[in-house]
């Protein structure tokens, strides 16, 4: 199980980090390229990545017809990243790594600069570029797409929260019920053992103890609520959350789905009364419920959305102009459409070329970025839904 950490590369960070990475885009020389690599870190150690990550640039390098005869660049470039990685405490679960370096026809004028490494709370897809500009379509997407669902284990001895991302759990925090070390004692008060069988409530004691047990899990439930509120690893837009809960707190399912209601209003809530004590078993659960009810849910949205024909567009075109306007409520997006595009101040997008535009390999994640900007929701959805690959509902 691994550990969501505050150190995480958060929303305001990495838009700081885009807004830097796009001034050295401005700024860039003749001789002058930039590199970008995104690479996951799951179940692979860190001496492992830097080994694959050593690999996946001199590949690169070697196979770019105007850098391959620059080997000694290569192994500069490979040597510097790869001593970034090694002094990076946490690389959170995948990295975003950009660099601009100088092939320069000569080895004096062959320079690397300072390499800019981001520990993402998001697992990238494996990928390197090098050109003219830096590739920030994942850094944008994984930073302003929703994560798949939050979930609660809530039991009696204790409360786990995690954090589901493509089909992985990471946990975010664990809280102890405080009855089970400090009142223990106050509860056992109200019984003796009998030797036939075995525990025996005496008069009202039983009511008592009843009593007691309600009202801690009512505290115990209220604690929880309070973490899953100011906890600063928690992500604030999930598209689910789901709530495991054992039978001791069956009484207290309104409470639960208020609570979480408050502090997730867009998420799509799902209460399940099971009492799981195994990881394995919760990832399992998890997934199986956000497999099928995600789909069916994009499709609803989806629909809705094209019931009203004046506030619903579909055209790469139209939904980019509707995004520069900042009029879309809802955004449908199938991640794995690719479409070029340009970019005008660092943030209006286009189609076609204006004056003063860069080329993007993908407007998507650039239509997502203003969309979220203007606490729009995103969607995503697949192509057996929306051949167009985009979509999106208007708020007038």
């Amino acid at each position: 199980m691994e550990k969501l950490t505050p150190h995480t590369l958060r929303k305001a960070q990495m838009e700081k980090e885009l807004q830097r990475l796009l001034g050295v885009e401005t700024e860039i020389k003749s001789d002058s390229y930039l590199l970008s690599l995104y690479f996951p870190l799951e179940n692979i150690g860190r001496i492992e990545a830097e080994k694959h990550v050593r690999s996946l640039i001199l590949e690169t390098m070697r196979s770019d017809e105007k850098l391959a005869g620059l080997g000694k660049l290569h192994q500069k470039i490979a040597e510097a990243i790869v001593q970034k990685i090694g002094n990076t405490a946490d690389l959170g679960v995948g990295l975003a790594i950009f660099l601009q370096f100088s092939a320069g026809e000569s080895s004096r004028e062959q320079n690397v600069g300072e390499v800019n490494l981001l520990a993402l709370s998001r697992r990238p897809d494996r990928e390197i570029y090098v050109g003219k500009t830096f590739d920030l379509d994942q850094l944008i997407w994984l930073t302003n797409s929703t994560v798949e669902a939050l979930v609660l284990s809530l039991r009696r001895e204790e409360a786990a929260l995690y954090m589901l991302d493509r089909e992985k759990l990471f946990e975010i925090a664990v809280l102890k019920n405080e009855f089970i070390q400090e009142r223990e004692k106050e509860y056992l008060e109200g019984y003796s053992p009998s030797p036939s069988a075995g525990v025996v409530y005496h008069g009202s004691d039983s009511e008592k103890v009843e009593r007691l047990k309600n009202e801690e899990n009512r505290r115990f439930l209220q604690h929880v609520a309070s973490v899953f509120k100011e906890e600063e690893r928690t992500p604030r837009d999930s598209d689910f959350i789901i709530v495991f809960y054992s039978s001791s707190f069956g009484e207290f399912v309104e409470r639960i789905e208020d609570e979480v209601r408050l502090t997730l209003p867009s998420a799509h809530r799902v209460l399940v009364q099971k009492n799981i004590t195994q990881e394995k078993q919760l990832l399992s659960e998890s997934v199986k419920i956000v497999r099928e009810e995600k789909p069916e849910i994009a499709v609803e949205l989806l629909k809705k959305a094209r019931e009203n024909r004046d506030r619903y567009a579909q055209d790469w075109n139209d939904v980019a102009r509707m995004a520069n306007d900042r009029r879309i409520d809802t955004l449908f997006i199938n991640p794995l459409v690719r479409k070029r595009g340009y970019i005008l101040d660092k943030e209006l997008v286009y189609t076609k070329a204006v004056k003063d535009s860069r080329e993007v390999r993908n407007i998507g994640p650039w239509i997502v970025r203003s969309v979220t900007a203007s606490n729009g929701k995103i969607v995503v959805v697949n192509g057996e839904v929306l051949e167009s690959g985009i979509a999106a509902r208007l708020r007038y």
